[in-house]
């Protein structure tokens, strides 16, 4: 008869045994999110410096978030420039844009919020004549928000 170690009993397993996930606590089951939800995980994730920057931006009203994705956009370097992109986006999103696009076109102009204004509102009047999104976006870049040349190139294609 084998002898068993007292401090190897009970840790024998069995096919019904449940294995704890890999790397300690237990997390839980969410296969949809692949990143932290609470407002302390996406601090604890930030640097001390990110933290500082981060958090009177966010004791101002910003969602912490948007002031993630706008801190990584601009990067550490410029305070002003944080809060004047973080400020553009605000006034754009207020306008009824859709987050993700505003975004898109904040970092498609270099921040320049007048010329990310007229690309969203260009694009949605595109958009409301049923020409493609993804084809508005090209057309608009190529001509640099020139509505008319814009126009012409999508209805020619269209044709």
């Amino acid at each position: 008869m084998e002898e068993v170690n007292p401090e190897e009993q009970g840790q024998s397993l069995s096919p019904y045994t449940c294995l704890p996930p890999l790397g300690g606590a237990p997390q839980p089951l969410n296969p949809h999110k692949s990143h932290p939800d609470t407002a302390a995980d996406l601090l604890s994730a930030l640097s001390q410096e990110e933290q500082d920057l981060i958090g009177p931006v966010v004791a101002l009203g910003y969602p912490l978030q948007r002031a993630i994705i706008a801190l990584q956009k601009t990067g550490r370097q410029s305070l002003s420039q944080f809060l004047s992109y973080l400020s553009a986006c605000d006034r754009l999103l207020r306008q009824g844009y859709e987050e993700g696009l505003v975004d898109e076109a904040m970092e498609m102009f270099q921040f320049s919020e007048s010329q990310a204004g007229e690309f969203l509102r260009l694009w949605e009047q595109f958009s409301d004549m049923g020409f493609q999104q993804d084809r508005i976006k090209e057309v608009l870049l190529v001509h640099g928000n020139r509505r008319e040349q814009a126009l012409e190139e999508l209805v020619a294609c269209a044709q």
